[in-house]
């Protein structure tokens, strides 16, 4: 049995608070948006959320379109990591699942992740101007 890999996220994620991740993220899908209902949490029955609220809190935290395309890649990352760790015998149909959630985010993201850095900057600063390292 191979050793299970880590997710990729921040030192910040990691220390953030349960509330302030309750706050900021959201699982699959933009917070607060109608359409998240059409958008599951799970990829063939594997419940993916972990990978999506580190995506969820890098779009917070990025200001660049460097730091989107930096946070969309590392969700795939993630996913393809927690399909390894966890996907059973469904791990390939799983894989390529991620591939679709990937391509959803890179082509149609910006809009969440620039509402993010242009409406609520002063949330940004109250999440990076504290040290939760």
């Amino acid at each position: 049995m191979r050793a299970k890999r880590q997710l990729i996220s921040s030192q910040t994620y990691k220390n953030l608070p349960s509330e302030r991740k309750a706050e900021i993220c959201n699982g699959a899908g933009a917070k607060d948006d109608w359409r998240n209902i059409f958008i599951p949490n799970t990829l063939w029955g594997l419940d993916c959320t972990p990978v999506f609220d580190i995506h969820d809190f890098d779009y917070y935290s990025g200001f660049t379109y460097e730091d989107k395309c930096k946070a969309d890649a590392n969700m795939l990352v993630n996913l393809i990591r927690h399909i390894n760790n966890y996907g059973g015998f469904l791990r390939i149909a799983r894989r390529y699942r991620a591939m679709t959630y990937y391509d959803f985010v890179a082509e149609m993201g910006e809009d969440a992740f620039f509402q993010r850095e242009k409406g609520n900057l002063h949330l940004h600063i109250d999440v990076l101007g504290k040290n939760y390292d």
